[in-house]
């Protein structure tokens, strides 16, 4: 009667009394484990000898990836939980942990933002239409800025990958790729 009140006992905090776990479920925990994890593969007297649960506990002890341990159960004393622990060691399961790398973005400012406005329509109509790319100061002109302005306006476009800017013969030095349409100027003529 004492034996069975102790069973439901055990049964109700987890513990399954007399139950080795087997290989596999071995195996899947230390798949997932994270060090300092603790994993009750047994709760029983002894050990038998020839359980395939604890052979495979004691390979992985072996190795290194886990700690044993065999304290006495909170809820009766007269049995062990055979308890592993999971230490820092990689196995050949685990994945590397690695940073993800982020690109950071162009944050355009409110004058950068004007002058992409003027200067994209410009740049586009010559992409569309496989002309030349134009000059600095042929850009400034028909976007009505300074040159500098157009320089700035530029640097600020590729580096929120609006255009992709190539090199090329003269006279213009420069072909403009528009990324979202995939239009290019196209080559001057000699």
């Amino acid at each position: 009667m004492i034996a069975m009140a102790t069973m439901q006992l055990l049964a109700d905090h987890d513990e399954a009394p007399g139950i080795v776990a087997s290989p596999e479920r071995i195996d899947a925990w230390i798949e997932v484990a994270k060090q300092g994890d603790v994993f009750t593969y047994a709760t029983r007297l002894c050990l038998p000898v020839s359980s395939a649960g604890a052979k495979r506990m004691r390979q992985l002890e072996a190795l290194g990836l886990v700690v044993l341990t065999r304290p006495r159960s909170t809820l009766d004393p007269t049995v062990f939980n055979y308890r592993a622990q999971r230490t820092s060691k990689a196995t050949p399961m685990t994945r590397p942990v690695r940073p993800v790398l982020v690109a950071p973005s162009a944050k355009l400012v409110d004058d950068e933002a004007a002058i992409v406005d003027a200067l994209l329509p410009v740049l586009e109509r010559f992409a569309a239409h496989a002309r030349p790319c134009p000059t600095d100061k042929q850009l400034a002109h028909k976007a009505r800025l300074t040159e500098d302005a157009v320089k700035a306006g530029l640097a600020a476009m590729v580096a929120a990958h609006l255009i992709k800017v190539l090199g090329c013969a003269a006279p213009t030095y420069r072909r403009v790729v528009i990324v979202s349409t995939g239009a290019i100027t196209g080559l001057a003529r000699a």
